[in-house]
């Protein structure tokens, strides 16, 4: 029980620090105005929320149905997250 809370806790604060980056990212995008920078910025938001996303929906429904679906979809997201990075890196 311990280690399921832990891992929710970890979760929001990945979900905030994430939150916190793609801010700053966002911040020198508008000063630079480059579209590497702003693929970046989907990507990484896309990328954050495939990793917490498994973990948030076991807090709101601890079904253990939904929490498989959920960490299925949470590594689909992840990958296309990941795609979206390097796609804006190698277009750059």
């Amino acid at each position: 029980m311990q280690i399921e809370t832990m891992q929710q806790m970890l979760a929001i604060v990945t979900l905030s620090l994430g939150a916190l980056l793609i801010a700053i990212i966002f911040n020198a995008y508008r000063i630079v105005r480059q579209p590497t920078l702003l693929y970046f910025i989907y990507g990484l938001f896309t990328l954050i929320v495939g990793i917490t996303f498994a973990d948030l929906i076991s807090v709101f429904t601890p079904d253990a149905f939904t929490a498989l679906w959920s960490a299925v979809f949470s590594r689909i997201v992840v990958v296309l997250g990941l795609c979206v990075m390097a796609y804006g890196i190698l277009r750059g």
